[in-house]
């Protein structure tokens, strides 16, 4: 009996294994935060992969609500559900975002508030989710022994359309922007090239002025540039500007005539959507410019004989106003001479166009498909746009998949001029008045310029929504 109890109390006063508990608990700790280390992280990359979904399906939810003619809402949330399943495939996650997570509406930038507006195409907010009420929980692992079974995980993303600055006011040009001297440039006026801007001296630029280019080795100006242009260094920019106008524009063919006007009609209900072209009422008219005198029969009214101007065999305006009008020319040197005030109409041919003395375009559209150098022209009095001060409306624009040459004292009010090739013109004193000039090549202007912005007045440009992330 005192054996067994030497025994005993040898085995109470023993301290072999006592690290086996400390061990033991130690094992256990670090277990947990192993546990949780890893559970976390997978939370982590599971949020970043809703995120991603949710960004790229907003992207794309909004393109597809402003570039789609005939698509309505719920088709731009088709498509864009298709691209959330490719991301994250449903057979996997289960349902991350469904129609009713995807919701149009209005970002207000100022109180950075979403609201919700089915009829909007200007913003959009996308949710995905992962979580226990849509039976996609993400699932933990070693955080289950401790209870803690699944994470429900939420995320959004808001983006809302916006036009460049540069794009409503000012010169813009794929490859050159090249400008003379003693030129005004005031507050807000933007020039920029994806090449190179080319300055000359004693031009004057207004604070709040913005000249860019990708960067400073590309601007082209004398050694005392900087010095002789006052304010020029307060207004360099550096990047690049995606012109979706010019990039779309391209797309439009020169020929075959038919394809290319139907091409070109759908470039224009496009970039605005009909908002700015409510004045088009009627059915549209097709004529033909014949070389030679125009058949006297029942087609002979929408015939115009070659070098007249705009009249048919009656002397009346050809065109139909409030109308889409097609002109034809079998030749590409043939022109559509304008030397009369042309208003509430859109004009689209293959033709060149020249405006003559007289020659004036006011809420209306000209677009051609000639692809020479000079498709569009003008004398030193044309005038695009109404001469209103900058008041709303009376607004004109120009398209050309070739070039544009104008004289010095062309007015432009309130005008938007768009082409692949070089846009040259000139202008004195005030001749510019509200101006959009964007080029796939050149926007090549000369001395003794006032530009400023205008703001209103412009609300007939052509414009290629672009897209940004806010919140």
């Amino acid at each position: 009996m005192a054996h067994l109890s030497k025994k005993l109390s040898g085995f109470l006063a023993s301290q072999d294994g006592a690290m086996a508990v400390g061990g033991l608990v130690f094992t256990v700790f670090i277990l947990a935060v192993g546990g949780l280390a890893v559970d976390v992280s997978n939370a982590v990359n599971q949020r970043a992969q809703l995120q991603v979904t949710a960004d790229a399906t907003a992207h794309d939810a909004l393109y597809m609500r402003n570039y789609s003619l005939t698509g309505t809402a719920d088709d731009a949330k088709a498509a864009a559900l298709s691209l959330g399943d490719y991301n994250m495939p449903r057979s996997v996650y289960g349902p991350v975002l469904t129609a009713s997570d995807i919701e149009f509406g209005v970002w207000d930038r100022t109180t950075r508030h979403f609201t919700p507006d089915p009829t909007s195409r200007t913003a959009v907010r996308v949710k995905t989710h992962r979580d226990e009420a849509g039976g996609n929980e993400v699932a933990t692992h070693l955080l289950k022994l401790a209870g803690f079974e699944s994470w429900d995980i939420r995320t959004d993303s808001v983006f809302e359309t916006y036009v460049p600055d540069c794009l409503r006011e000012g010169f813009v040009a794929e490859h050159m922007v090249d400008i003379q001297s003693n030129n005004a440039y005031l507050n807000g006026f933007c020039i920029h090239s994806n090449d190179i801007v080319s300055i000359n001296s004693n031009n004057y630029f207004e604070e709040g002025t913005i000249v860019s280019m990708p960067d400073r080795s590309r601007l082209d100006i004398p050694a005392s540039g900087l010095r002789s242009n006052d304010g020029l260094s307060a207004a360099l920019r550096y990047g690049a500007i995606q012109i979706r106008l010019i990039n779309a524009l391209r797309e439009v063919p020169s020929s075959p005539y038919a394809t290319g006007i139907a091409a070109m009609w759908n470039y224009i209900q496009l970039a605005t959507r009909d908002r700015q072209l409510s004045y088009i009422t009627g059915t549209s008219r097709h004529i033909t410019i014949v070389n030679g005198k125009p058949a006297a029969s029942s087609a002979g009214a929408n015939q115009i004989e070659a070098g007249r101007d705009l009249l048919d065999r009656n002397n009346a305006l050809a065109l139909r106003p409030n109308a889409v009008n097609y002109v034809s020319c079998s030749s590409s040197s043939t022109q559509l001479q304008i030397k009369q005030l042309l208003s509430n109409v859109v004009v689209i041919t293959n033709c060149q166009v020249s405006f003559g003395s007289g020659g004036a375009l006011e809420s209306g559209l000209i677009a051609t498909l000639n692809p020479s150098a000079s498709s569009i022209s003008g004398s030193s009095d044309t005038r695009i746009g109404k001469a209103d001060s900058c008041a709303t409306g009376g607004g004109a624009q120009l398209i050309s998949l070739g070039g544009m040459r104008f004289a010095s004292g062309i007015g432009i009010n309130g005008g938007q001029l768009i082409a692949l090739k070089e846009i040259a013109f000139a202008a004195n004193g005030d001749g510019l008045h509200g101006t959009s000039i964007i080029s796939g090549d050149t926007v090549s202007g000369t001395s003794n310029m006032r530009m400023g912005l205008c703001r209103t007045g412009m609300e007939g440009n052509l414009s290629l929504d672009y897209f940004r992330m806010v919140e």
